[in-house]
Order: structure tokens, then C-alpha cells, then sequence
């Protein structure tokens, strides 16, 4: 049973127990003292009774599971108050409420009425996309994160916003993967935050308490807290957080990815008067800095966006971390250094942190997919040191003396009070940057962000800009719409700290001075929208600001910015920016001097100087040009009175042409006669040579085509006779072959009749000898036995019809000898007839092979 259960039947008790005593004490014949004494002896055990239940239940279930038990206890619908009896207006008995809220915001610079107002394990919204849910299915599951130590470091932290702090990591974390929780107090002097948050602590089995014996500062005090961790994995945390749900896993599980990578989740802003969270317009920016080395948000740049595919939950390698919240392997934090312990207090150990991280071979990220609630206060707290200057000052003087290389001298050009600041010693950190083989700042800003503008490249002016009466341009405060105006200089940069682009904007905390030509006191801070106009200046070698909306100068009133009408001569019109690019300043003056009707020196200088130029050249062009003509007129007379002699000489000349042209052309007249005839003559010689080599040719063609048919005749004679022979000598052999075969078949006929003769003659000797043997067969049967006549006669009698029956069967053994003997004739002749083909054949194969052997003799001795 959960202990609010039980509350709620003790309550329900209670009322009946309220009912009966209050029929006791209507009824009429009880006494009112016993009925008093009696309802409050009961109503006292009662209570008591309650009491120790209720104790002995929270007991009970805070040793059972403290965790659970915390979660249940910090119940949203029982907000936790301040006690404000102390604080009253000159009246005592009235209290000023407002004033005391007041005082709180001043003492803290955020709502801390409020804050002690609020539940503390209020509730927020999951601000994760949908992409970043899917993905935190795939992550390892709490009971395989590595072990974590988170620590925060506090100093006169409001006791609400603390408590607010650790119950949201009880809700919003898996704590068995939490080892511990580790707050280092850097010696408090609110007398809360002793006895008061021991005892509120003391509900908080896994957090350890860190007292410092002296104030550290943030820096040192984190860097004793790490020390004292046990974890494997460290994340650092404000005082004044709230963490949201899934924030843990996705950034534990990076770091135990890649033990190089530090991870920081998105810090969304809590707002510092109403407390509310705002998450939303954080998702798609990355931590920057300026020239000032102060921290700035910016929009991702578009190559990001596209290196993490567009993806809302890829995470986003952020060039800086915007301060203490991120998460780290413990082991790699002291292997690159921890941080500086030459720093005091607080300020710019994100930078160097950032800068060490990747200039050294690791890497820094924001994970989109985890998110963690911060209270950016109304205006930060400066601590002094001993020295007088700002921590935040000495901080940075180190981290751009060890770090920014040759950008150093840009940092001072931008905050001059930089150069008058003691950093300490950096002996150690420089060496440290040597062990570890970092690489150059100039790597860093090209491989990094190289979306960050340079002096040397983009910028026609920045730094401080010195205006009139020795007041510097301010922001009073960055924000879209603030009206912009001036506040002494104090050479820190931050609000103070601007720059004039080479596009003409002039832009402070990435945002562009904005004015109205229509209302030249409405000078403010706009978003940069790039399109000129009305964010367009430009400044002239004599230090004007013009503005490029309107064409007036920009001046001031004492507070606020104003637009008035030029006057180059007006040192209300004069700002001097702290540095200047000269290189940028001369292509801005080429961009944009036309555009604002303004020329340069220089160009006035040499406008001059060719106008002087120009004049005494004129003068100089006149007297050449008279002197030209003097000398083109005598010149003149020379060449009239050359010309009337080269007249007479030249008539005098046509003449002698003339006359020697006549002789010429009779001479030639002659020749051509000359060479006509002979031409004439050439020409008929070679006509009549021509013929005769024309007959000459005939008469070989013919010669040659006599010869041609004479040998054709012969050679159709000579093959004619060697067909006549070939036939010839064919039909000699056709006809040696028809004799021979006749001859063979003769010779096969008469060897076939001998043949006969002989199987004839071997069939009648058969039939002979049969007859023999017949006739001695009957003589044998003649000389038997006499005395038996009957058998004798029956013998001769069975003989005879023996006989009879052979006689019979004679002709049919006859015909089968002759059927045998046919048939043997028969295969006899087919083998001869076989035998008689294969010869022929074999001949006429012998024969053709002999022939053509003949015939190729014969073709060899005809072309012999």
C-alpha cells in the first residue's frame, strides 16, 4: 500500500470519528465538561495515533527503495513555500510583496519567488523529434551504461532551483547507471545552504557533498569534484538545471562510443522571469565566438546540415560548447588537461575547453537528442579579482595567449584592454598543448569552422568604435528591436564589440544595426536579412558612418543613435572602430564609394594631380601644336617650290620617256615581228614533227598489233594441234583400252566354257559311277540264298519296288545335283563377276592415273 493510500483511509477515519463525537455532544444528558474533556482526550490520541503511522509507513518505504520512494514524495500538487514574515514595508503589519520579489530577483537575477513557488519535480514536455524517439530504442539499455559520476558545482545557489535539479535527474535518469552525485559547495555564505541542505540532502542516498574550504571558484571546484568521482563517464551540471526525459542514455552512449568525443545535450533556456522552458528554436543551432572570444549561438550552416544527412537526430560537431554542461570519459578528460587551474573563478574555459578538444585529436558534439533546461540569469554575476580585473578577463587573456596563435593580435585589436591584462602563468598549458601535439589555431579555423568571418578577410572595421564625446556605440543589452545607442568605452568588447562587414552590415552579437531614414532616431538591432537597404553603411577615411537606406551620417544624442544629414567636417559625424583592414577597406571603398557618392583621397588626390596634369599638358599640346604649324608652313613652301622643280623635272623626264618610250616601242614592234615569225616557224616544225612521230607511232601500233595476231594465230594454232593431239592420242589409248578389255573378256568367256566343260564332265562321271553301283547291286541280290524262294522273290520284289522308287527319285536327285551345280556356278561367277569389276575398276583407276601423268608431261614439255 502506497503511503498516500494510507493517508487517505486514516482520513476517512477521521471523518467517522468527527461524526461520533458529534452525536456525543448533541446529545442531551451528557455533561459539557465530560463531553469537552472527552472530545479532546480522543480528537489528541487520535492524532497522535496518525502520526506515528504515518511516520513509521515513510520509514518503512524510504529504507525499502529510496529512489521510488523520493519520486512518490515529491508530489507536484504540494508546492514548497518561503517563509516571508520577516520581510515588511515601514508599516508592520503591512507586508510589500512585490518589493520582496524584487529583492529575491536582484539577489539571484532570475524569479526566485516564483521558483519557490513551483512543485519541484515539475513536468515539461518531451522536446525530442520523432526521429530521436525511434532512435533512443536503439540504444544499449540502462543497465549497460558505463558508470556515471555527475557533478555540480554550486555557489549561494537557490536552495528551490538545487533541489528542482537533483529530483529531475531522479525522474528523468536510470539511476542504477548513476554512481553517484557529487556537489561540490565552493564555500556558500547563505546560511540555507548549511545545516538547511544537509538535512534536504540527507533524503538523497547517492549524493555526496564537496565543501571547499576556501572559494575556488567554478573552475577549480569542478576540477576537485572530478577528482573525488568514481564514475567512468563525467557530466558536468549547473546548480540551476532541469533535466528532461532521455537526456542520459543518448549522450553516456556516445562518450562510451568514442571515448574522444565529448558530448554536450541542448541547452534550452528556462526563462529567467516566468520560468518556463523553452526548447524549440535551440534544435537548430551550434555553439560560435566572436573576435571578442565571448560565446554566441548561430544558426548551423548548411554544410553541417548536410554532412549529418538532414538529420534531426544525428549530432551536430559543434565548433565551441556554450559553458559547464556536457559529458565526458573520465580517463581522456585528465589525459588532455582537465581544465586550467591557472583560471579563476568562472569565464572562457568553455572556449579552451572547445579549443584544446579539437585542436588536440578529439572531437565535440551537441546530441539533438538530449535536453537540459538552464536558468540564464538577467545578467551575468562578475566576480573581481584581487587585481581589480574581471576572472572573465584574466581567463581569456590566457586562453588567447596560449591558443590563438597569430589570431592574437585580432583579439587585442577588437578588446584593447586585453593587453593591460595579467593572465598569470601559461607555461605549464604550453606545454601541455606541446605533449599533446595540438594542432594550429589556422587548422582550426579552416577545418572546424570555417564558417567563421576573418579580420583579414571580411572585415572592413571592428572592435570598439569610439564615437563622439569619447562614448563607444553600445547594444544596451542584444535583442531584436533594442534601440542601439552609447555608454562610456570600457575596451571589453561584449556589448561594445562590433563589426563593419565587407557587405556594408554592421553587426553586434550576430545581429545588424538597423535604421529608419523616415525616423532617424529608430537606429536598432535587427535579424541580418543580407538584402542592404536600410542595414547597409559605410564609412568614409575620414571616419563618417554614412547610411546607405537614407544617405544621412550617423551621429547621437547622448543615449540613443540618430540619423542627420551629412557634414564630412562635423566630428559629430566622426566613429573610429578600434581596427581597421586596410586591404578590406580599399575593396569596400571600390565596392561601394559610387553607390554613396563618396570619393576617397586617394581618388580626390589623383583626380587633382590629373586635372594639373591634364591642364599642363593642354599648354604643352598648344605650343607643339603652333610650333606645328610654323614648321607645317615652311614645310609647305619647301614642298610647293620642291614641287614646281620635281614639275619641270618631271615634264622634262616625260619627254625623254616619251621619246625613248617611242624608239622602245619600235624596237619591240621589230622584235615582236621577229619573234613571231620565228614562232610561226617553230611551230610548223614542230607540227610537222609532230606528224611524223603521230605516223611514226601508227606504224609501231600496227607493227605491234600485227605481231600481237600473228602470235595469237600461232598460239590458237599450237593449242589447236595439242588438242588434236590430246584427242588423238586419247582415242589411242580409248582404243589400246577397248582392245585390252575385249581381249580380258574373251579370254573370261573361254575360261568360263572350260569351265562348264569340266563341271560337265565331272556330272556324267557321277552319273556313271551311280549306274556301276546299281548294276553290282543287282548282282549281289542274284547270288543270295536260292532256297528261300518266297523271301528270294520277296527280296526281289521289295528290290524292285526299291529299285522303282529310285528310279522315281532319280530325276528329282538329278535336278537337285543340278540345282547344286547351278548354284555353285552361279557363286562361282558372281566372285568372277566381283573379281572382273574390282579388276576393271582397279584398271581404269591405273589407266586415269597414267593418263594424266601423260597429259602433265606433255603440258610441261609445251610450255618448255
Amino acid at each position: 500500500m502506497k503511503g498516500s493510500d494510507l493517508r487517505i483511509k486514516l482520513l476517512t477515519l477521521k471523518h467517522h470519528i468527527h461524526q461520533q463525537l458529534l452525536e456525543f455532544l448533541a446529545s442531551p444528558n451528557a455533561p459539557i465538561y465530560l463531553k469537552v474533556i472527552g472530545v479532546s482526550l480522543v480528537f489528541f490520541l487520535f492524532i497522535l495515533f496518525v502520526q506515528i503511522v504515518s511516520l513509521i509507513w515513510t520509514l518503512i518505504s524510504y529504507h525499502r527503495d529510496p529512489i521510488a520512494y523520493l519520486r512518490e514524495y515529491y508530489d507536484p500538487l504540494t508546492p514548497r513555500y518561503v517563509d516571508t514574515s520577516d520581510f515588511r514595508t515601514s508599516d508592520e503589519n503591512v507586508f510589500d510583496l512585490n518589493a520582496y520579489r524584487e529583492e529575491l530577483f536582484k539577489l539571484n537575477e532570475f524569479n526566485t519567488y516564483l521558483s519557490d513557488q513551483l512543485p519541484i519535480n515539475r513536468k515539461h514536455k518531451d522536446p525530442r523529434s520523432e526521429s530521436c524517439r525511434i532512435a533512443a530504442k536503439r540504444l544499449p539499455q540502462d543497465s549497460e551504461l558505463a558508470s556515471t559520476s555527475i557533478i555540480i558545482v554550486m555557489y549561494n545557489e537557490e536552495l528551490s532551483t538545487l533541489l528542482r535539479t537533483l529530483v529531475s535527474i531522479v525522474l528523468n535518469t536510470p539511476m542504477e547507471s548513476v554512481q553517484e552525485v557529487i556537489i561540490v559547495d565552493d564555500k556558500s555564505s547563505r546560511d540555507e545552504l548549511g545545516r538547511r541542505l544537509d538535512k534536504e540532502m540527507g533524503q538523497f542516498p547517492f549524493v555526496k557533498i564537496i565543501r571547499n574550504s576556501k572559494r575556488e571558484g567554478l573552475i577549480r571546484s569542478r576540477i576537485i569534484g572530478s577528482k573525488a568521482a568514481v564514475g567512468k563517464v563525467l557530466i558536468f551540471l549547473d546548480s540551476h538545471v532541469e533535466v528532461l526525459e532521455g537526456w542520459f542514455p543518448t549522450i553516456v552512449a556516445r562518450v562510451m562510443e568514442d571515448r574522444k568525443t565529448v558530448v554536450c545535450p541542448v541547452i534550452a533556456t528556462i526563462d529567467h522571469t516566468t520560468l518556463n522552458l523553452i526548447a524549440d528554436k535551440y534544435t537548430g543551432i551550434w555553439g560560435a565566438w566572436d573576435w571578442d572570444m565571448s560565446f554566441r549561438w548561430r544558426p548551423i550552416p548548411p554544410r553541417e546540415q548536410q554532412r549529418r544527412g538532414f538529420d534531426d537526430s544525428a549530432p551536430i560537431r559543434s565548433p565551441a560548447m556554450s559553458g559547464g554542461i556536457f559529458a565526458i570519459d573520465k580517463e581522456y578528460f585528465f589525459e588532455i588537461g582537465a581544465y586550467d587551474p591557472g583560471m579563476k573563478i568562472w569565464g572562457a574555459e568553455n572556449l579552451e575547453m572547445s579549443f584544446r578538444i579539437w585542436m588536440c585529436g578529439g572531437a565535440l558534439e551537441i546530441n539533438t537528442c538530449s535536453f537540459v533546461g538552464h536558468i540564464f540569469r538577467r545578467t551575468g554575476l562578475v566576480t573581481q579579482t584581487v587585481t581589480g580585473e574581471t576572472a572573465l578577463q584574466q581567463n581569456t587573456k590566457r586562453v588567447v595567449d596560449v591558443w590563438l596563435d597569430e589570431y592574437k593580435d585580432s583579439f587585442n585589436a577588437a578588446v584593447p584592454s586585453n593587453e593591460k591584462v595579467e593572465g598569470g602563468d601559461i607555461v605549464s598549458r604550453v606545454l601541455l598543448r606541446q605533449r599533446l601535439k595540438c594542432r594550429s589555431f589556422s587548422w582550426y579555423l579552416r577545418e572546424v569552422f570555417p564558417d567563421q568571418p576573418r579580420p583579414e578577410r571580411d572585415f572592413v572595421g571592428f572592435g570598439e568604435v569610439r564615437g563622439p564625446s569619447d562614448v563607444c556605440l553600445d547594444n544596451l543589452g542584444p535583442g531584436v528591436g533594442h534601440q542601439v545607442g552609447v555608454f562610456s568605452c570600457h575596451g571589453k568588447g561584449q556589448n561594445q564589440f562590433w563589426k563593419l562587414m565587407a557587405s556594408g552590415e554592421l553587426v553586434s552579437d550576430n545581429l545588424c544595426l538597423d535604421g529608419d531614414g523616415e525616423n532617424p532616431r529608430k537606429i536598432v538591432l535587427y535579424e541580418c536579412h543580407g538584402l542592404r537597404g536600410n542595414q547597409q553603411w559605410f564609412i568614409t577615411e575620414d571616419n563618417v558612418v554614412m547610411h546607405g537606406g537614407s544617405g544621412k551620417c550617423l551621429t547621437h544624442d547622448g543615449k540613443f543613435l540618430q540619423l542627420l544629414p551629412c557634414d564630412m567636417t562635423d566630428d559629430r559625424f566622426k566613429w573610429k572602430f578600434a581596427a581597421i583592414s586596410q586591404d578590406v577597406l580599399k575593396k569596400f571603398h571600390v565596392l561601394y564609394a559610387k553607390q554613396f557618392g563618396y570619393t576617397t583621397k586617394a581618388e580626390r588626390a589623383k583626380k587633382e594631380a590629373e586635372r594639373k596634369k591634364r591642364k599642363e599638358e593642354e599648354a604643352k599640346k598648344r605650343a607643339e601644336q603652333e610650333k606645328e604649324r610654323e614648321k607645317k608652313r615652311a614645310e609647305e613652301e619647301a614642298a610647293r617650290k620642291e614641287a614646281e622643280k620635281k614639275r619641270e623635272e618631271k615634264e622634262k623626264l616625260e619627254k625623254e620617256k616619251a621619246a625613248k618610250a617611242a624608239a622602245e616601242k619600235e624596237k619591240d614592234e621589230e622584235e615582236f615581228r621577229k619573234w613571231r615569225a620565228e614562232k610561226q616557224r617553230l611551230e610548223e616544225e614542230a607540227k610537222r614533227r609532230r606528224e611524223a612521230e603521230d605516223e611514226d607511232k601508227r606504224k609501231f601500233e600496227e607493227e605491234q598489233r600485227r605481231k600481237r595476231e600473228e602470235e595469237d594465230k600461232k598460239k590458237a594454232e599450237e593449242e589447236r594441234k595439242r588438242r588434236e593431239e590430246e584427242a588423238e592420242e586419247r582415242r589411242k589409248f580409248e582404243e589400246e583400252k577397248r582392245l585390252r578389255q575385249e581381249k580380258e573378256a574373251e579370254e573370261k568367256r573361254l575360261a568360263e566354257e572350260k569351265e562348264k566343260e569340266e563341271r560337265e564332265k565331272a556330272e556324267k562321271e557321277n552319273e556313271e559311277k551311280a549306274m556301276e553301283e546299281r548294276e553290282k547291286l543287282k548282282e549281289d541280290t542274284k547270288a543270295e540264298d536260292d532256297d528261300d524262294t518266297k523271301k528270294e522273290e520277296a527280296v526281289i520284289e521289295k528290290d524292285d519296288n526299291d529299285d522303282n522308287d529310285s528310279a522315281k527319285d532319280q530325276p528329282e536327285k538329278e535336278e537337285d545335283n543340278q540345282e547344286i551345280v547351278k548354284s555353285g556356278e552361279l557363286e562361282v561367277k558372281e566372285k568372277l563377276d566381283l573379281n572382273s569389276e574390282s579388276d576393271q575398276k582397279g584398271v581404269v583407276d591405273d589407266e586415269m592415273k597414267e593418263f594424266l601423268a601423260w597429259k602433265a608431261a606433255q603440258k610441261k614439255k609445251l610450255m618448255n
